[in-house]
């Protein structure tokens, strides 16, 4: 019955949210841990100011590249805008980075290889400004990430 509810409310968000008449621009970049590439981490882009929308997610790649979908089922890109940026990254005890999927749950000793407070989304320092043409963006965590060699 729960699972059916949560599915029926997201159905019911999604579809709110449809014709919003928000331009979106595609986003692709690259997420640094003190100038060095970072993979497996999850880039959220939160809208700030008057930026209009929900903001996008992404996930780096091995080069730390990564590629924002909107937030909502469909959207591509993210509206133009200021952001703050929140970086998150899951290890496993062994400091592995886990998969996108990973749950917490699932992985007894894994833990966020992100520090604070790049990995909160109410008090990450990160910030960007994604242009009226969107395009290249690059982030940069000025601190130690765990898992790293």
């Amino acid at each position: 019955m729960r699972r059916t509810q949560v599915i029926s409310a997201a159905l019911l968000l999604g579809l709110m949210g449809c014709g919003d008449g928000l331009r979106r621009v595609p986003v692709q970049g690259k997420i640094t841990a003190q100038g060095t590439p970072l993979d497996n981490a999850t880039i959220q882009f939160i809208p700030t100011g008057t930026t209009k929308g929900e903001g996008g997610i992404g996930r780096s790649d091995a080069r730390g590249n990564f590629t924002l979908i909107g937030s909502r089922a469909g959207d591509k890109g993210v509206v133009p805008g200021e952001y703050k940026v929140r970086v998150s990254r899951l290890i496993a005890a062994d400091g592995s980075p886990l998969p996108p999927d990973a749950r917490d749950a699932e992985n007894p000793g894994a833990k966020e290889s992100v520090p604070e407070p790049f990995a909160s989304v109410d008090g990450t320092t990160l910030k960007a400004t994604v242009p009226d043409e969107g395009g290249p963006l690059t982030i940069d965590i000025p601190a130690k990430v765990l898992g790293r060699k």
